[in-house]
């Protein structure tokens, strides 16, 4: 009897382990819009130092509405001496239609923004960005070269 009774035990722990596996890999992968680096040249650091909000904005560079697809909001580092890592995921990215397709040609805008407030840039803020950019890329280095 005591063996049989671990021979259950035993079998639900392998089916618990199992149903685990099996969902991780069902699950929906979450792809990467785009990743990389943000460069804050030396001239724009004074005016980055301080600000709490990064936005990176992703447009559809196929289509020819002006909103964005999505943007990521996210801190900004306290170390501007380095440059500022991102990743946009479907996760991190606030699309405007939930329901529309990724986008297969990107274009991205990255805001150091003052007022942390989503919309048009303001004065103050800094941008950088670059067109053309393909669906998945990993290693894309944005420069901050614009004040608002």
């Amino acid at each position: 009897m005591k063996g049989l009774k671990w021979v259950g035990i035993i079998g639900v722990v392998v089916i618990v382990i199992a149903g685990f596996f099996a969902a991780l890999d069902m699950g929906e992968k979450s792809p990467v819009f785009v990743s990389g680096t943000i460069t804050i040249p030396e001239e724009y650091k004074g005016d980055a130092a301080g600000v709490a909000t990064l936005f990176v904005i992703i447009y559809d560079a196929n289509s020819p509405m002006p909103m964005p697809f999505g943007a990521m909001k996210e801190p900004m580092p306290a170390d501007l001496s380095q440059p500022i890592p991102f990743l946009v995921t479907k996760e991190s990215l606030q699309t405007m239609n939930p329901d529309a397709p990724a986008p297969e040609v990107l274009r991205v805008k990255v805001r150091i923004d003052k007022d942390g407030i989503a919309g048009p840039d303001q004065p103050g803020d800094l941008t950088g960005g670059a067109e053309q950019i393909r669906f998945g890329e990993r290693n894309l280095g944005l420069v901050i070269n614009k004040k608002t």
